[in-house]
């Protein structure tokens, strides 16, 4: 792993939780055994919240079709930070965080950085309606029978991984999230190496990962 994106991108965890907590919704939450019922849970609290297993380790490589056509896999976004949002039309606190995914990914999209969400609906006419009606415009894979999903053991919906340039699953965040908080907006971008924030955002000083 590159040392330099590491040492830049440590700070983020606790601006991101904190906010997540402070601002959370709740998430739905997935049995193991995908046959009980999906229990919301409101306001998670740290103690609540499931250690990951996927921190530190390879994100697991996945190909998946597109909405719209084509496919997007993992290994295409190699030497980006990918932001991996796992969501389904029928979870509320996902609609909720939605238009702030696209606010984030119209700020940051560009060479360093790729958004991908990830729908588990069984149905492509529910995800094509629902990213019209919100105008969503990042890519939206599918995964309808969960096989991405259970690789990156994920316990609900949303979840969302940050995961290096080199493949590395840097953090996994459990719930809603206000995606475009000036602090988060401000952290991705100097974990990129962005020489200069995204408009609105307090420019961050720091080591570029990219010069």
């Amino acid at each position: 792993m590159n040392a330099t994106f590491e040492e830049n991108i440590k700070w983020v965890p606790f601006g991101i939780l904190t906010l997540l907590l402070v601002v959370s919704t709740g998430y739905w939450k997935i049995e193991k055994s995908r046959e009980a019922p999906l229990k919301p849970v409101d306001q998670i609290s740290a103690e609540d919240m499931p250690k990951s297993a996927m921190e530190g380790k390879p994100a697991p490589a996945f190909t998946l079709p597109l909405l719209g056509g084509g496919e997007i896999s993992l290994a295409g976004s190699s030497g980006k930070l990918v932001f991996l949002n796992i969501w389904a039309t029928w979870c509320l606190p996902c609609r909720e965080e939605m238009p702030s995914m696209q606010r984030l990914y119209e700020q940051m999209a560009g060479d360093k950085f790729e958004m991908i969400a990830i729908s588990i609906d069984k149905g492509i006419e529910e995800v094509e309606a629902f990213a019209k009606e919100l105008g969503l415009t990042f890519p939206i894979a599918f995964d309808p029978k969960q096989t991405v999903a259970d690789q990156y053991k994920i316990t609900g919906v949303p979840e969302t991984y940050l995961i290096s340039p080199d493949g590395v699953v840097m953090h996994h965040i459990i719930g809603p999230g206000e995606w475009d908080n000036p602090g988060i907006v401000s952290a991705l971008s100097r974990a990129v190496g962005l020489k200069k924030a995204p408009d609105g955002v307090a420019e961050k000083s720091g080591p570029s990962n990219y010069q």
